[in-house]
């Protein structure tokens, strides 16, 4: 696309180049091509630029674009994985924690949604190794936008996703079940970065 010779029209700005290139990401997964100003600027004198990161499409896109940017944040729907999920038991099939135990005569688990059975002495498989998982969502398109908020901060991070996850029999809601991984020595700080996304988006949900 030549943007020289288009004529381009704001529809937002932005304190941080994350949270530009999460606008981004959802303007391209609708089909609405948009470009980055001032980001170059923000790198050198920090987040209080004059004006702010600006986010242009076409002028032709610029009313659908700020439909699409007024709805409310993609990251609303935010699983945060903590120490005691990680050590809760799952389906090594469908990673589902509704899984039961029976004791006695066949000692083994059994999954509730994919009927999976297994005993603990059987492999289980795991994620790939000094990689740690600190988010799950329900589909595959909050979980990349996460990750582009990660990859904005120099985080190395991977989507594991499930693109038709299970749903839960009680309520019919698909299940969190895409997984945004990094690298351990990153989960921390990933995990801070996430939080104060979630934050920031039940504020503007709030003064909306």
């Amino acid at each position: 696309m030549d943007w020289d010779l288009e004529k381009l029209t704001t529809v937002a700005t932005f304190g941080a180049a994350w949270e530009a290139r999460l606008a981004l990401a959802r303007l391209a997964a609708e089909g609405i091509e948009a470009s980055i100003a001032d980001e170059n600027v923000s790198h050198l004198y920090g987040g209080g630029v004059v004006g702010g990161i600006k986010l242009q499409v076409r002028e032709d896109d610029a009313a659908r674009a700020g439909e699409i940017l007024a709805q409310e944040s993609p990251l609303s729907e935010l699983y945060l994985v903590t120490e005691e999920d990680a050590q809760e038991p799952r389906c090594p099939q469908c990673r589902t924690t509704h899984v039961d135990y029976e004791s006695w005569p066949r000692s083994r688990w059994t999954c509730g949604l994919c009927g999976a059975t297994w005993r603990d002495e059987e492999p289980v498989e795991e994620e790939a190794a000094d990689l740690v998982t600190v988010a799950r969502f329900r589909t595959p398109w909050e979980a990349h936008l996460a990750r582009t908020l990660l990859e904005s901060h120099g985080l190395d991070a991977c989507v594991l996703e499930d693109r038709f996850p299970p749903v839960d029999l009680l309520t019919g809601q698909p299940l969190a079940l895409n997984r945004l991984a990094v690298h351990a020595e990153d989960a921390a700080q990933a995990a801070e970065l996430l939080a104060a996304a979630e934050e920031g988006a039940a504020g503007s949900a709030g003064e909306g």
